[in-house]
């Protein structure tokens, strides 16, 4: 290291000490330092010798546990997730594995319940006690983190011990910070997804269609409130390559080199492309590792970051933000010479690339474009003008790592809380900051000084969040049940309703069942053609969701055993195990008493649920009248209607009119007593001629004949 370069890494140093003590400063303390600790550790645990092995903990977000070292021929028996303890034995090192994955270490551990397993692990997933040694000087930098962070700290600094740690207290409940992420189309993550990955909320998901609402584009929904705890966690993300997302983003010359940024570039569509005539510098040719540099310069701006953040949002292919020749199909505009590398203004939006092309060709007023250089109507205006952009709009204001780009948890401004963030991708900071470690490692710069400013939060979970396990979409509903055409009572509604009634004739011995379950990755159990005997008769249709949850649908079929005169004598009118000539106002006890029963039968009164109704309550529609021979079997199901009563509610009102109504329009049904109940003039029909009769019943214009 030449003399030059020694002071200015001194230099370096300095800087980072001021900017803890500004971090200090601007974010304060809290509780959260003395907050319930994960690990047991009244002192440093160094070398915790175990009773066979040393003790370890699991440093990656999951871990497949394997009955035998390798990938080939071995089977997953378990997997453990960051933050977990286990006993670290032998170790064995492979010739080979096509994984990558050589080094592997045999490991037992317990369940929750106390079982004891063991497997063999990746050696580099865990971190173990024996490797930690005493750096009284790291112990004190670290001092003010949770117990529950200094595990990987300690890790972190044994394989780079320039790098610097220091805490940004976000003076903010943890759940706090998860429910504002939540919220819908803040936190997205791309539908392909394992759908336990993604956002079951209202306004996220259609439980009765089975889809997931796009937020962004074609495929962007709703991240889970398990997988936002997951990537807010700071604790998961503190390895060697995740830790980028929280590396200072500031422009530092002395070791932010062309290079580095040309070494991330590699594999892209700017690895060798170059721009003419830039405008700039007076330089006729550019390429894009120097246009990032001139970026940085002039934005003060980690041009590391710059390319990273250019990667992540338009890909290693680019995208119609750069290709600066873009037609929308949805907006039906063509957009050309025109491009916005950083997708600035790409709002979720049925065509976001569109709308950020629009803002590289308007901008917004005159001090703004001139600011920022637009129109972007060239890739360097582009670039450096986007890079001001982020820098003034995010960087300079305290969110200055890409964490706080996406998580806007900084103190700065409490009415910002959640909002202001940059990207909607809840894995967008984790996939910035691997890219810059990318391009650090291949620069062979991981060695530098570096600081990175982690946030704390107040009442964090003992143990890192952990991402929720692949189980699968969670949706038992169904979308549509058919019984033979029949009308079921009540009307279908399978979100909330899962109990229907049905009453069909003697003659009906076999019922045929149809349903559809709202999500493709549901199974249905129990439909089919079904055998059904006289009285009652319950079928159960099972949908088991994805998940393993399950819901249960019943109808209770009511089959009459023979026509009613054999078990009773009655001057109501009756047509079709039908009875109707009764009124609204008409009690369960007075209709019973027009029901002559004969010697050896009883009678029991339900409503359509099959649920017993008392003597005093009011008769409706659909209510139902069953007959028990002397040794308690049902012999015969007998439905009541009141004409106008469609809605089987007791009573005669507009709710009847608007049932009617869309039954007759086709976007309704009916059940069996509400189609008699329907016919309020009796002529066998139901049409607006009955929508006439109940109006004016209703008006007190005139009366339904019962």
């Amino acid at each position: 290291m030449n003399e030059r370069i020694r002071r200015n890494t001194k230099k370096l140093a300095w800087r980072a000490c001021a900017a803890s003590v500004a971090m200090i400063l601007l974010f304060g303390t809290s509780d959260a330092r003395s907050e319930s600790l994960a690990f047991s550790y009244s002192s440093l645990p160094y070398a915790q010798k175990a009773e066979d092995g040393f003790n370890a903990t699991i440093v990656v977000a999951s871990a497949n546990i394997r009955d035998n070292p390798g990938t080939v021929n071995t089977t997953v028996t378990w997997v453990l997730y960051n933050g977990e303890r286990v006993t670290a034995k032998d170790v064995v090192t492979l010739d080979s594995d096509p994984s990558g994955s050589k080094t592997w270490c045999h490991i037992e551990f317990k369940d929750a319940g106390g079982g004891v397993h063991e497997g063999y692990i990746v050696d580099s997933f865990l971190v173990k006690d024996e490797t930690l040694v005493e750096d009284t000087a790291f112990e004190e930098e670290i001092a003010e983190f949770p117990e529950s962070y200094k595990i990987y700290l300690r890790d972190l600094h044994r394989i780079h011990p320039n790098w610097h740690f220091r805490p940004a207290f976000v003076g903010r409940d943890f759940q706090e910070a998860v429910d504002r992420e939540s919220r819908l189309g803040v936190s997205l993550i791309e539908n392909y997804v394992n759908d336990a990955w993604k956002s079951i909320a209202e306004g996220a998901y259609d439980w009765e269609t089975g889809e997931y609402v796009v937020y962004d584009g074609k495929l962007w929904v709703n991240a889970s409130r398990e997988v936002i705890m997951h990537y807010l966690d700071p604790r998961n993300g503190l390895s060697e390559q995740n830790i980028f997302q929280f590396l200072e983003l500031g422009y530092h010359p002395d070791y932010q080199k062309e290079e580095y940024v040309q070494e991330l570039l590699k594999g892209s569509f700017m690895e060798w492309g170059t721009i003419e005539n830039p405008g700039y510098d007076d330089d006729q040719l550019m390429s894009y590792a120097e246009i990032f540099m001139l970026a940085a310069r002039q934005s003060n701006a980690n041009p590391v970051f710059l390319a990273a953040k250019v990667l992540q949002e338009v890909s290693a292919e680019g995208s119609g933000s750069t290709s600066g020749d873009y037609y929308s199909e949805y907006f039906k505009r063509q957009y050309t010479s025109l491009y916005n590398f950083y997708n600035i203004g790409a709002s979720s939006s049925p065509d976001p690339v569109a709308l950020g092309l629009a803002l590289a060709r308007d901008g917004r007023d005159a001090d703004f474009n001139a600011k920022y250089d637009l129109p972007w109507d060239n890739q360097v205006k582009a670039l450096v003008g986007g890079s001001k952009f982020i820098s003034n709009a995010y960087i300079n204001i305290g969110q200055n790592t890409t964490y706080f780009m996406k998580f806007n948890v900084t103190p700065s401004d409490p009415s910002q809380f959640g909002n202001h963030q940059y990207m909607t991708n809840i894995e967008g900071a984790y996939g910035e900051g691997r890219k810059m470690y990318k391009a650090y490692s291949r620069a062979g710069i991981l060695g530098q000084d570096l600081l990175f400013t982690i946030p704390v939060y107040d009442n964090m979970p003992d143990k890192p969040c952990a991402m929720p396990a692949e189980n699968g979409n969670p949706n038992a509903y169904l979308k549509s049940l058919n019984v033979d055409g029949n009308a079921l009572t009540p009307e279908f509604d399978p979100i909330e309703c899962q109990e229907y009634s049905l009453v069909v004739p003697a003659s009906c011995k076999v019922l045929h069942i149809d349903a559809e379950p709202a999500s493709d990755k549901a199974s249905v159990s129990g439909t089919g053609d079904i055998e059904i005997g006289s009285g009652i008769n319950t079928i159960e249709i099972l949908v088991r969701a994805e998940n393993g949850s399950s819901k249960l649908y019943t109808i209770t079929v009511a089959r009459n055993a023979d026509a009613y005169e054999s078990y009773f004598t009655t001057d109501i009118p009756y047509a079709d195990d039908f009875f109707g000539g009764v009124t609204p106002d008409t009690t369960v006890a007075e209709l019973k008493a027009r029901l002559e029963m004969k010697e050896g039968y009883t009678l029991n009164y339900f409503n359509m649920n099959a649920e017993e109704k008392g003597e005093e309550d009011r008769i409706a529609s659909g209510d139902l009248i069953q007959i028990l021979d002397s040794e308690g079997n049902a012999v015969y199901i007998g439905t009541i209607f009141i004409r106008g009563d469609a809605n089987g509610d007791g009573k005669i009102s507009s709710a009847d009119l608007t049932l009617i109504a869309r039954y007759i329009m086709d976007e309704g049904s009916l059940s069996g007593a509400g189609q008699m109940a329907a016919d309020a003039n009796g002529d066998g029909k139901i049409s607006s001629a009955d929508l006439t009769k109940i109006s004016k019943y209703i008006l007190d214009e005139g009366e339904i004949s019962q």
